[in-house]
């Protein structure tokens, strides 16, 4: 319910942000630099149901528990190419997880389990506001996750159950609809509120050229 509450939230400010940028389209200034490269830390809050959404349900069922479960941040590497108030790109995000399994039956954690996830998320973007040292926009992006699942036996049992590590893929998508830029025509610093695959808020530094 709370994801639910914060995503309708943040539709309503990008929606009211989109009117007030066509509302006060004569504060744009392009940019002569098109090209744009960031690179990101996002805070990873939501990677840890990302990861838990398709083990969720088995553990229900065969009646594991996961604890001890750890989240890194999210590091990121993106680029923009502008044609005015629109801009397309990518981005490219990288993070990590650690849990324990204890198997059903069992009173100690049986397997560590560790998780490498590597995001490809083509992005399209849409100035609001644009004025000196000052740049309001949001964005979208939607691609895929491509992750290393990892297990290692802690116990007798663990041994037993103990799968060989795998790579798998599963969509993933990022919408920050709240986005602040403040710098010149080179350099600047960012930070982007929304929902999605690397968390709720991420920060970071804007080359153009």
């Amino acid at each position: 319910m709370k994801f639910k509450f914060i995503a309708l939230s943040l539709c309503m400010l990008a929606s009211a942000n989109l009117v007030k940028g066509q509302e006060h389209s004569k504060n744009f200034t392009p940019s002569e630099n098109r090209h744009d490269i960031r690179l990101s830390v996002s805070d990873g809050l939501t990677q840890g149901t990302v990861d838990v959404l398709g083990m969720g349900l088995l553990d229900a069922v065969t009646g594991s528990k996961r604890t001890d479960s750890n989240y890194s941040l999210v590091y990121g590497l993106g680029y923009r190419y502008s044609f005015g108030r629109f801009k397309v790109g990518a981005d490219l995000g990288f993070s990590k997880s650690n849990s324990k399994l204890t198997l059903a039956g069992e009173t100690a954690p049986s397997l560590k389990e560790s998780n490498l996830n590597f995001l490809v998320l083509p992005a399209a973007e849409f100035v609001y506001y644009k004025r000196g040292l000052v740049e309001l926009y949001g964005t979208a992006a939607a691609g895929v996750n491509l992750s290393r699942h990892k297990e290692n036996a802690l116990t007798d049992a663990g041994k037993k159950a103990v799968q060989k590590a795998d790579l798998s893929t599963s969509f993933a998508y990022q919408v920050n609809p709240i986005a602040l830029r403040v710098g010149n025509d080179r350099v600047g610093g960012f930070v982007e509120a929304g929902l999605g695959h690397k968390g709720f808020l991420t920060a970071g530094v804007s080359l153009k050229f």
